[in-house]
């Protein structure tokens, strides 16, 4: 019985709350800063989904690998103006910096130049994986 009550409290405690802790947390680091400061930059998005593009993360739509001054990470978000909404898939390189590897919204690529992130006072030692 005791077994039962654990998997429950498991079940319906602590797991959703680490799924919405790590959802939140992701939301902090600079990776999806990066990425989210070029959404808001891009032209191209800009033009598909007009003017100001909002980026909503998907619950389940990352994964974050940091291991020093390495990692990467991949989104998968709604971005959504006032012209129009389109699905973002997006993978990042850290090689000291966070830089874009790929986006595309639709399914369809999106220019992208190398972007670092130049958010201060991160730790070098995230590791975080969602998915």
């Amino acid at each position: 019985m005791k077994i039962l009550k654990l998997a429950v409290v498991l079940l319906l405690v602590v797991f959703p709350l680490a799924a919405v802790s790590g959802y939140f947390i992701v939301l902090r680091t600079d990776a999806y800063q990066t990425l989210a400061n070029f959404v808001k930059s891009s032209s191209e998005i800009r033009e598909r989904v007009g003017d100001p593009p909002n980026m909503r993360l998907h619950f389940f739509g990352y994964s974050v690998r940091v291991s020093g001054p390495g990692g990467s990470a991949e989104f998968s978000a709604s971005v959504d103006g006032s012209n129009g909404s389109g699905e973002l898939y997006a993978k990042l390189v850290k090689r000291g910096d966070w830089q874009i590897e790929s986006v595309s919204l639709d399914g369809q690529q999106i220019q992208t130049a190398t972007i670092k992130s130049s958010l201060p006072g991160r730790s070098q030692s995230e590791d975080l994986h969602q998915r």
